[in-house]
């Protein structure tokens, strides 16, 4: 008997385990197909999307003898281009431009259509008909909407019914424009200002079509901030240039006419007031062609200010969804649902182990 004893002793808690696991296999006979059948049932009601990345590459403006010393800030993650630029939107505020209302309702009139052809229309009706929600979102809104009082919103006359009025927007547009800042995504790498622009959508077509229009709104708005200046300017000379042509033409035909009536008079005051024709005339010229020379010089400042965007990655329809991982979530689940059940079954071995090791500590 007390050889028995001695060569027992106490039992391994690994072997343990591995006793307990064994004995109580049956539980994950029915925890895995449960796990299963419901992490699959989660993930499929969640959409596929897919994801439309396009790369822009911003003009680089000329930096003078500092280009040396930005560089090297650069490469540490100091910007100090922006800085030295004159601009106040600079290529680091293009994110919060982007996601700005004032920015995103001016693509609600963006046409888009779907992969199947079964809808075309504005990308404002695809988000607020066509977009599809997981089935806890949809709980989760309904919930909320029948807890929260109804407020109605102020509408100023003055606008048009047709015109997206961003100083108050309805909760309808409210929403499509929380939306739109979920899927519409803006990075600058910070070492070469290189401008990421990320799209997403539950259609891959719709997908490319935004990515490309919210790269082409996006260069837009910046040619018209650093051009503004200059266009009104251009135009304004335009009209001056216009107006002194014109006063300069009338001129002329006031001298021809009064040449012409009085050519074969010899009197001083005909011959003087011929000279003051002439004068007038020589004035409208050199005030014509003065204004002429400030429109072509506003001309040429207006395209050396014009900003060139090159595009290193142009939109193209994704080839695979992006997500979700219907796979990797359904094998994360099962690992989960065992790593839980084997807590819970192995907890006296656990505790054992626990203890035994901050005892030897």
């Amino acid at each position: 008997m007390e050889e028995n004893n001695m060569t027992e002793g106490p039992q391994n808690p690994i072997v343990a385990m591995v006793e307990t696991l064994w004995r109580r296999r049956r539980v994950f006979y029915w925890l895995w197909p449960v796990t299963f059948v419901v992490s699959a049932a989660l993930i499929l009601s969640v959409p596929r999307y897919y994801t439309c990345e396009v790369l822009l590459a911003p003009e680089a403006q000329s930096v003078g003898s500092a280009g040396s010393l930005q560089s090297l800030a650069s490469s540490f993650g100091f910007d100090m281009r922006s800085m030295s630029s004159q601009d106040a939107v600079y290529p680091q505020l293009y994110p919060a431009l982007l996601s700005s209302p004032d920015f995103l309702t001016k693509l609600f009139d963006v046409d888009v259509a779907t992969a199947d052809g079964e809808f075309e229309g504005t990308y404002y009706t695809y988000l607020s008909k066509r977009h599809r929600f997981v089935f806890w979102k949809r709980w989760k809104y309904k919930i909320k909407s029948w807890l929260t009082p109804k407020e109605p919103t102020p509408v100023l006359k003055s606008k048009s019914a047709k015109q997206v009025d961003v100083f108050c927007l309805t909760k309808q547009q409210w929403n499509v424009v929380e939306l739109m800042q979920q899927n519409i995504e803006c990075s600058i790498d910070k070492k070469t200002d290189a401008i990421t622009i990320r799209v997403t959508a539950q259609d891959k077509l719709v997908c490319a079509i935004m990515a490309d229009s919210v790269c082409a709104a996006l260069q837009d708005f910046i040619t018209d901030y650093r051009t503004a200046k200059n266009r009104t300017d251009l135009q304004y000379y335009e009209d001056v240039m216009n107006s002194s042509y014109r006063e300069y033409q009338e001129s002329c035909k006031r001298y021809v006419r009064y040449v012409d009536s009085h050519s074969g008079m010899s009197l001083e005051q005909y011959r003087i007031e011929a000279q003051n024709l002439e004068s007038e005339m020589q004035l409208k010229q050199s005030a014509y062609t003065s204004f002429q020379k400030q429109y072509l010089a506003t001309q040429a400042r207006l395209q050396e200010n014009t900003p060139v965007f090159t595009v290193l990655q142009s939109a193209s329809v994704p080839k695979k969804p992006a997500g979700p991982r219907r796979m990797i979530f359904v094998l994360a689940m099962l690992v989960l649902s065992t790593g839980a059940a084997f807590c819970v079954l192995c907890k006296d071995q656990l505790a054992a182990m626990i203890t035994s090791g901050s005892e030897a500590d």
